[in-house]
C-alpha cells in the first residue's frame, strides 16, 4: 500500500454534524457517489475531481479495509486536468504564419486552436495530482496533507458533497474548545485576548531583548587611600 508523504504542510478541518462511521458501509458508499471519473480520452480541456483510495487510484471500489490509515480513516482525492500543451499550439501556429507570410488574425487563432484541441486533446494525457486526508471521526478533525489554495477548496468542496457536513478551518480558540475542557474552562478561554507578535517576515525589525537593569552603585563612604610617593 502507498504511504503518505514524508514532508510538506498540512492543514486541519473539523466539522459540526454527523457523518457516517468510517466503519461502516453507508461511508464507503458516500465516497462512491463523488468517485473520481477519468477523462483520459476527453477531446476538450476538463477538470476531473473525485474520491479515490490508496488501493486503487482509478475510483472504481472503496474497500473498506482500503480506508484504513492506522489512527485514522485515510482519505485520498485525485485531481485530474487536461490541457492543450501551448508549445504544440505555437508551433502549428508558427508554420501557418510562415506558409500564409503574415500573420494570423484573432478569429484565425481561435479556429486554429479549436482545429487542435480536437484533433489532438484525445491524445494527451491528463496532468495527475493525488491529495492524502486523514479523517479522525471521533474527533471530527481532519488533516489535510496540501497547503494550496485549489486543494484546499476542492477537498472542502468534495467532503460537503459527499456527507453534507462543511468544513471549518481550525484555529487555537476552535482546537481548544474541541479538547474536552468543562464549562468554566470553556468560559475562560473565549475571553482570552490574542497577543500579537512582531511581524519580521516582512522587513520589520525584530525586538531587541532588553538587557537586565544593573543595581545602582551606591556612593563610598570611606576615603581613598594616599598613595605614597
Amino acid at each position: 500500500m502507498a504511504a503518505f508523504r514524508k514532508s510538506g504542510g498540512v492543514v486541519a478541518f473539523h466539522w459540526d454534524g454527523k457523518i457516517a462511521d468510517p466503519h461502516d458501509q453507508a461511508f464507503a458508499d458516500a465516497l462512491a457517489t463523488r468517485r473520481f471519473r477519468t477523462i483520459e480520452n476527453a477531446a476538450s480541456e476538463e477538470v476531473s475531481i473525485g474520491w479515490v483510495t490508496p488501493a486503487d487510484p482509478t475510483g472504481e471500489t472503496f474497500a473498506l479495509e482500503d480506508l484504513d490509515g492506522g489512527a485514522g480513516t485515510w482519505l485520498r482525492i485525485r485531481m485530474d486536468k487536461k490541457t492543450m500543451p501551448k508549445k504544440w499550439l505555437q508551433i502549428h501556429r508558427d508554420a501557418a504564419e510562415k506558409a500564409r507570410g503574415k500573420k494570423l488574425s484573432a478569429r484565425e487563432r481561435r479556429e486554429l486552436k479549436d482545429d487542435l484541441t480536437e484533433k489532438m486533446l484525445p491524445r494527451v494525457l491528463p496532468a495527475i495530482t493525488l491529495v492524502d486526508a486523514l479523517l479522525f471521526w471521533d474527533r471530527k478533525l481532519v488533516l489535510l496533507f496540501a497547503t494550496s489554495k485549489s486543494a484546499r477548496e476542492a477537498f472542502g468542496k468534495l467532503f460537503f458533497e459527499s456527507f453534507q457536513a462543511p468544513l471549518e478551518r481550525a484555529n487555537p480558540l476552535q482546537a481548544g474548545l474541541r479538547a474536552g475542557l468543562d464549562d468554566e474552562q470553556k468560559y475562560a478561554l473565549e475571553r482570552l485576548e490574542p497577543m500579537r507578535w512582531p511581524n519580521t517576515q516582512k522587513g520589520e525589525p525584530a525586538p531587541r531583548p532588553r538587557s537586565k537593569a544593573l543595581p545602582a552603585t551606591q556612593p563610598s563612604t570611606t576615603a581613598p587611600k594616599e598613595i605614597e610617593a
